[in-house]
């Protein structure tokens, strides 16, 4: 079937003339100037949007239940539905969180790491680290105990805020430390026993562990924290990477480069489902987007995406960001459609997968974070029935740079292609010249933290950022 351009646009006016909770996130106007107002810094960009949409629904999670387990523990188990939380309730929390870290010592530029699942709570302390001038140190989740400790000693952090799933990693890691720091402890229930069971033995090794709840409760009883906006080129954020050839390095964002991601220059309505980590850069843009928006952020319930199509399927989303695995599990859903049903036709399947599985709703669809078989592609796009935009970006060059193969300016100023002899790429190849691709883009990082020889090796002379991926130049403008 041949792709239906005006699709999108055709939805999108359904959508807001039948679709209420659609029609009741669309951006207010004041209140995208006051976010998108250029040279706004970071603390004031976040706190319009959080004031200026402060009785809408800002995050939703799935909703749990208490029950039984096969020992006879009472445990949290999830239900199929979702609750939300408004703008100011969001707010509040993070300022209270806020209120109580400063009242312990923590000042703009200390370091805050956190380990744990993207959700209400790790957005709560991500707005506290903002609120503070402190600087966010997100962990990757996978890490092992030594990586995890190398970052912890390089960053030096006043807080480790980890979630429950996890508590048994920072323990280890800071089981030894001389002067261990805060540790804090999120997407904790004190009613599961299990959580209260971790906690326990948690605390036999490292005593002063304080749960999320415990945090608000003090940061309620002392004075707000007062109001910080460190300098434009202040750090703000750093993000890791892999390590995979090594000791991990440490991105370095500065408050002017976060601020950009809370700055979407089209203001639409936004209602995603926010799944992959924020140790990802894609992660972190997507949701300050949909905040930034005035937008309802949904976060699905397990973190290895086991939950993922029943969380779309209920949230229903507008907009989301995927990956090639994601599409590759759309497409084996309808191949075990086809099978189990040959009865059905292919567009009785392909329509059950967009309206069903997929929530119907979708307006905007974007994949990233690896490159997309073309064939792949061509398949989710005939069942959304809309373009699968393909996004090309990088942690050093601050996320997107690429966008269905044109490049994006801005954020890009200028870009090369250099020769690569060794694996056979050059300029002057035909029919497109071929090489590695460069990049000069407002929203470089700054370099890698403490790391001067790694920062000085992915900058070229003329201040280009090296990407390391070979692309070909098949036009003028990329």
């Amino acid at each position: 079937m041949s792709l239906d351009q005006d699709t999108g646009a055709r939805r999108l006016t359904a959508l807001l003339t039948e679709d209420p909770q659609v029609r009741a996130a669309r951006p207010l106007g004041d209140v995208h100037a006051r976010v998108t107002a250029p040279g706004s810094p970071l603390g004031a960009i976040v706190e319009a949007a959080m004031t200026g949409y402060a009785d809408r629904p800002a995050l939703g999670f799935r909703r749990t239940e208490l029950v039984p387990d096969p020992h006879g523990a009472t445990v949290r188990r999830t239900v199929a539905e979702f609750e939300v939380i408004t703008y100011r309730t969001l707010w509040e929390r993070a300022r209270a969180v806020a209120a109580a870290w400063y009242a312990d010592g923590v000042r703009a530029g200390d370091f805050v790491a956190m380990l744990g699942f993207t959700g209400v709570d790790y957005t709560v302390l991500d707005l506290a680290v903002i609120h503070l001038g402190a600087v966010a140190v997100p962990l990757q989740s996978g890490a092992g105990a030594a990586q995890t400790r190398a970052i912890l000693d390089e960053t030096t952090p006043k807080v480790v805020a980890v979630d429950i799933g996890h508590l048994g990693t920072a323990v280890e890691v800071l089981a030894a430390a001389t002067a261990p720091p805060m540790l804090v402890v999120f997407d904790y229930f004190a009613d599961d026993d299990s959580h209260r069971e971790a906690l326990g033995a948690a605390r036999d090794t490292v005593p002063d562990i304080r749960t999320l709840a415990e945090v608000l409760a003090h940061g309620s009883r002392v004075t707000p924290a007062p109001h910080v906006e460190p300098d434009d080129d202040a750090l703000a954020l750093l993000i890791y990477t892999s390590g995979s050839t090594g000791t991990p390095k440490g991105a370095m964002y500065t408050r002017r480069l976060v601020a950009a991601g809370w700055q979407p220059t089209r203001p639409y309505a936004v209602i995603n489902v926010n799944f992959l980590p924020m140790s990802h850069i894609a992660a972190r843009l997507t949701l300050d987007a949909a905040l930034a928006r005035g937008g309802t952020a949904y976060f699905t319930a397990a973190p290895d995406i086991s939950t993922l199509f029943e969380d779309i399927a209920l949230v229903r989303p507008t907009e989301i960001f995927l990956v090639p695995r994601v599409c590759e599990l759309i497409q084996q859903h309808y191949r075990d459609v086809r099978e189990r049903h040959p009865e059905l036709t292919d567009d009785q399947v392909r329509t059950s997968l967009r309206e069903e599985l997929l929530g119907g709703r979708l307006l905007t669809v974007s994949c990233g974070s690896a490159p997309i078989a073309a064939d792949l592609c061509a398949f989710v796009e005939s069942v959304l029935e809309l373009r699968l935009h393909d996004g090309y970006g990088s942690t050093e060059t601050g996320g997107g740079v690429i966008f269905d193969t044109r490049v994006m300016r801005p954020p890009v100023l200028d870009y090369k292609l250099v020769d690569v002899p060794e694996l056979g790429y050059f300029g002057t190849d035909k029919p497109y010249p071929r090489g590695e691709l460069l990049l000069k883009t407002t929203t470089m990082i700054a370099g890698y933290y403490r790391r001067p020889e790694a920062t000085a090796a992915v900058f070229d002379a003329d201040g280009f950022c090296r990407t390391g991926d070979i692309v070909a130049e098949l036009g003028p403008t990329g």
